[in-house]
């Protein structure tokens, strides 16, 4: 099961434009040591149960300055974005492009926060990403 989940996260990469994503129980083996953005929940292929994933960015005590200024802001984003203050979102992942302007994640979210600060999903939206390719 567990290899069958990495496998689904592996494909993920290509939905957030991200180069390793991990779950949130691996994540936890090594959140001392490693630095890592939330990239949401997601439910894959073949699971009913929604899980957290994170990108690692780097060694703690080690982040590039670039990771140092832009992670803090990017959290933030992501923070807002599941309070669903879309604007707010829209402000830091904004922020967060003038500094990785080449990212994969970041553009998803400052995306999907342009389309919700217009028109919100629907209330019943539970903020899950569902995957539906391997």
């Amino acid at each position: 099961d567990e290899v069958n989940l990495a496998s689904r996260l592996e494909g993920a990469n290509k939905f957030f434009g991200s180069g390793v994503i991990v779950s949130e129980s691996t994540y936890e083996g090594c959140k001392d040591r490693i630095a890592a953005r939330a990239l949401g929940r997601v439910r894959v292929v073949g699971k009913v149960t929604a899980i957290r994933i994170f990108e690692p960015v780097g060694e703690r005590g080690r982040l590039s300055p670039a990771w140092e200024q832009g992670l803090p802001i990017y959290e933030k984003g992501a923070a807002a974005f599941e309070a669903r203050k879309y604007a707010e979102a829209l402000a830091a992942f904004q922020a967060f492009a003038r500094i990785f302007p080449q990212d994969g994640p970041g553009p998803l979210y400052l995306n999907r926060c342009q389309e919700y600060a217009v028109l919100p999903p629907d209330e019943a939206w539970d903020g899950i990403f569902n995957l539906t390719a391997k």
